[in-house]
């Protein structure tokens, strides 16, 4: 080790000099008492160096609650399409860190988070989800990735804490028997949700994408309707068939270019929502457990029971990642059975006998010419 020591005329200091590929490196250690700590000091320097920290102030020192509140949320707002969220978890990451600056939040701490966060009760007077908690602990890892990019912090210690497993996966879709009945409902009050469930079924239309439509959106001379301001934030054309061009003829008449399809008569706005309307529908109709985002899952599923390839119903249904789609291409118990009888050997008594016990065909002569 390069460490030396100097009798001053009051203390007695340790410094160190060394080298480092080709560039001379020295001072003192003043905090060392005895060579060992010397050498500690010394070695800690050379890692600084060779990971090109040394010499540099330290990031971290700014406190969480301000990075948040002062550049995080504002980033947010204009680069998120679901910074409402934010506005609405940061108040709990906030005031937990309070007072942490960013370098002092450690993987423990964000864990204990984690678990006193998944036991604390919602406005609604639920046990908050699991779900809910690993939206804060995404949110929480994106503003450490933002300070990172913005030379805030070294590292962000939620790669170290695992979110929680969901069972989220949803096995619902609105059955062929089940759509006679919504459709009988969907009259009076409820009639302005036929439309929409036609739509919703013929294209696979997320629920946002279909409401915010207008009419320049739709190219009759081509049977096409485009989706705009999508998941994925890239644009799709998908085809129409009759039902859903019936449907999109009638409300199409006499609309402006930039007219919604969908439109709210009270704000002049396009209609947001429409959970309590159609949770009405079902009840009445007898259809336990549907949900509105179960009628894109039916448009999937019965793409994928005609037998399209998995390629052609993402691209349908505006997936990035194919393996997304398997959660929307079901399995039914039709399915299951017909798969389960192709195996049974009687039917396939052909298939198995030997090419040597096949019976062969007599040869043509050869003609003569």
């Amino acid at each position: 080790m390069s460490v030396y020591k100097r009798n001053g005329l009051k203390t007695t200091r340790w410094y160190y000099y060394f080298r480092v590929r080709g560039v001379r490196y020295r001072g003192a250690i003043t905090e060392a008492r005895t060579k060992q700590q010397a050498e500690q000091a010394e070695a800690q320097i050379k890692q600084q160096i060779y990971e090109g920290r040394f010499g540099k102030s330290a990031s971290g020192k700014e406190k969480f609650s301000e990075f948040v509140e002062n550049t995080y949320l504002s980033w947010a707002k204009t680069n998120k399409r679901s910074w409402k969220n934010d506005f609405y978890a940061a108040p709990s990451l906030v005031n937990y860190f309070k007072g942490k600056t960013l370098t002092e939040i450690t993987p423990v701490m964000i864990e204990k988070f984690k678990t006193d966060l998944s036991q604390t009760i919602t406005q609604r007077r639920l046990i908050r989800s699991r779900a809910s908690v690993n939206r804060h602990l995404e949110m929480l890892s994106k503003i450490f990735n933002l300070a990172i990019d913005f030379g805030k912090a070294d590292g962000n210690p939620c790669n170290k804490v695992s979110k929680f497993k969901l069972d989220n996966q949803r096995f619902r879709y609105l059955l062929p028997e089940e759509e006679p009945l919504l459709m009988e409902v969907l009259k009076g009050e409820r009639a302005h949700l036929q439309p929409m469930v036609v739509i919703a079924i013929g294209t696979g239309l997320r629920l946002r994408e279909m409401l915010s439509l207008r009419r320049n959106q739709v190219d009759f001379s081509r049977n096409t309707v485009t989706a705009v301001k999508t998941k994925t934030s890239r644009n799709r054309e998908i085809p129409l068939n009759g039902d859903v061009l019936n449907v999109l003829s009638h409300l199409c008449k006499g609309k402006a270019s930039s007219e919604y399809l969908f439109e709210n008569p009270k704000t002049g706005k396009h209609v947001t929502e429409v959970k309590t309307a159609f949770r009405t529908a079902c009840r009445l109709a007898g259809i336990c457990g549907l949900v509105w985002h179960d009628l894109r899952a039916t448009f999937g599923t019965r793409l994928g029971e005609a037998g399209f390839d998995a390629f052609t119903i993402a691209d349908l249904m505006g997936h990035s990642d194919v393996r997304t789609t398997r959660r929307y291409v079901r399995v039914t118990e039709r399915n299951k059975r017909e798969a389960v009888e192709a195996a049974r050997l009687q039917n396939n008594k052909d298939v198995h006998k030997l090419a040597t016990n096949r019976k062969r065909l007599p040869m043509a002569a050869a003609a003569n010419v």
